[in-house]
């Protein structure tokens, strides 16, 4: 008999997951960021965030995925709106905000 799993709402899979940590790396190698992290902690969603500015160092944004819609959301800092849709489109547009803010550069 098959057992019914059910994952949460905000499950990303692991090949996506692979595809965050290696566009992390590649801000970091542009000096666009500091460093990313995967906030797991219990009772929040799952987000991949991306952080700059070393000793100073602040969010540049934080992204999730919403199962309900099949979509990723980006949101910055402050929990506004960056970009929603496939991860893909997602990353773009935070590689352009990051590009744009100049990152770890200006800091």
């Amino acid at each position: 008999m098959s057992e019914i799993v059910t994952l949460p709402d905000n499950f990303i899979g692991k090949e996506d997951e692979q595809r965050l940590e290696s566009f992390g790396a590649r801000l970091i190698s542009r000096g666009w960021a500091t460093r990313w992290h995967w906030n797991r902690e219990r009772g929040i969603d799952v987000a991949f965030e991306i952080f700059t500015g070393g000793a100073s160092e602040r969010l540049i944004v934080s992204i999730v995925r919403n199962r309900e819609r099949d979509a990723f959301l980006a949101k910055d800092a402050a929990g506004g709106f960056v970009a929603e849709g496939a991860l893909e489109r997602v990353m773009a547009v935070v590689d352009k905000l990051a590009s744009s803010k100049g990152g770890n550069r200006s800091a």
